[in-house]
């Protein structure tokens, strides 16, 4: 496998999966036994009920990505998630207030195929953009 197919394959993940709701793409990128460490189940399903539930959380929102930095088989893409806080999340009422948070995606290939996902997040940094007191206590 090359780090084209790595870079190519998180491209049309985070541009036109995510971004544009494009799910019918995920079959051709991953595994049968996928595993999305977000989901309890495997697979192609997985990562499709992944997006699912992210896009329908959102009324409008706007992905940029930063960057992609891959290897052989493993990929990290660096994104931005742009939208308006117009749900509940996290027991925050909505405040209609913009957010923005910080993402990476790391995949892992195998034989040009996606068997492993997770994701990170900033959330930190969102809790405190919709003006969530914060406290840290002292050692």
């Amino acid at each position: 496998m090359t780090r084209q197919r790595c870079e190519d394959v998180m491209r049309s993940y985070l541009t036109e999966v995510v971004a544009q709701g494009k799910l019918e793409l995920i079959d051709g990128f991953a595994a049968e036994d996928m595993v999305d460490h977000t989901q309890t189940i495997r697979g192609p399903a997985a990562l499709k009920r992944h997006v699912s539930n992210f896009r329908a959380r959102l009324d409008d929102f706007e992905i940029v990505v930063e960057r992609i930095v891959a290897s052989d088989n493993e990929v990290v893409g660096v994104w931005r998630l742009r939208t308006t806080h117009s749900m509940e999340l996290w027991g925050l009422p909505p405040t209609g207030k913009p957010i923005e948070a910080r993402n990476a995606s790391m995949f892992r290939l195998k034989d040009g195929m996606l068997v492993d996902y997770e994701v990170f997040s900033d959330s930190l940094a969102v809790v405190r953009q919709l003006g969530a007191e914060i406290r840290f206590s002292d050692p």
